[in-house]
């Protein structure tokens, strides 16, 4: 089951989308001073959760400068992107975020653990295991991670937030202890440096997730490859569209590595997903399939176990609250 939150703590001040009288530019209309009261917003610490079984974190969120949370009011994908790009060379928040991938965890526990059960989850002779399939995808346990850039409030014209929608754009440095290998544990210290723009928002009737990201991932592990990956997530559900509609209330994620040294193509994942909402209904189910190939560069020594390509079908039902 998909249990997704966000939880914002704000030091002081309730949090408002209006910006504080005194950080207004010179062109901007006076605002009332009732609207100006929670006017140091933007300047406090925040705390912000989620919990999903496939990704669970905690962070803090730091302003590195006085200035407010800027706020995007607009329904345009297109508008949200730009505005969250223009200006993100310069960071003006930090993000610290500690955050564990449960059901890949699980994953590593059962092969290791309980051997016989994990076993029972193959189906035949096909060489898929219903337990490697739905725990596929990540590569690591869990990480710490260290986020400088640009925060944007989205907001939908005429409509009060129902969550903490909010978008990120800027860079992002990752690091771990352990890496997963068809769900087993290796002891691997890696590091990874990316840049990314990520966001999402929640209302009543309609959810949007995204996230585009390039980077590179190091290890200290040298039987594991180095690589340059590309990464583009997007996720969609509104209850107005048709239930059989495919273009939307769907999700794809796909991620491309690259060896760093050879430039070669050595691991592609490909996932597509479908939602059923309905109108009313306070949940909506979810079906994410897909497929992860692997080259035989992708490992080197012992871990490279095959001189063959390896497919890993991925296959996720769940349910999306």
């Amino acid at each position: 089951m998909l249990v997704c939150f966000l939880f914002v703590v704000p030091s002081y001040a309730a949090e408002t989308d209006a910006p504080p009288v005194q950080n207004l530019s010179n062109d901007a209309a006076p605002q009332p001073a009732a609207l100006s009261q929670p006017a140091e917003e933007a300047s406090k610490v925040e705390v912000i959760g989620e919990l999903d079984p496939y990704y669970t974190n905690l962070g803090f969120n730091i302003p590195l400068t006085d200035k407010p949370i800027p706020t995007i009011k607009s329904t345009s994908e297109t508008v949200i992107y730009r505005e969250l790009i223009q200006g993100s060379l310069i960071p003006r928040f930090m993000l610290v975020e500690a955050s564990i991938y449960p059901m890949p965890l699980l994953g590593t526990y059962l092969k290791a653990n309980e051997p016989n059960f994990y076993g029972e989850g193959r189906v035949g002779r096909s060489g898929i295991n219903i337990i490697e399939s739905a725990t596929a995808g990540f590569q690591e346990p869990w990480a710490v991670s260290a986020f400088f850039g640009n925060i944007a409030k989205i907001v939908r014209p005429g409509e009060v937030r129902t969550g903490t929608n909010i978008g990120y754009t800027g860079y992002l440095i990752s690091a771990g202890s352990k890496h997963i290998k068809s769900n087993s544990m290796i002891d691997d210290h890696w590091l990874e440096l990316e840049w990314k723009i990520k966001g999402k928002v929640d209302y009543l009737d309609e959810k949007l997730g995204w996230s585009f990201r390039v980077g590179t991932k190091l290890h200290d592990n040298k039987n594991i490859t180095d690589v340059i990956y590309v990464s583009v997530f997007r996720s969609n559900l509104n209850a107005h569209f048709p239930f059989l509609s495919w273009i939307n209330n769907s999700a794809l994620d796909v991620k491309l590595h690259f060896s760093e040294s050879t430039s070669h193509l050595v691991r592609q994942e490909y996932i597509v997903g479908k939602k059923y909402p309905k109108i009313g209904r306070a949940y909506t189910p979810t079906l994410d399939v897909g497929v992860v190939w692997s080259s035989p560069e992708e490992y080197l020594g012992i871990l490279r176990t095959s001189d063959t390509d390896t497919w890993t079908l991925v296959f996720r039902p769940s349910v999306q609250f």
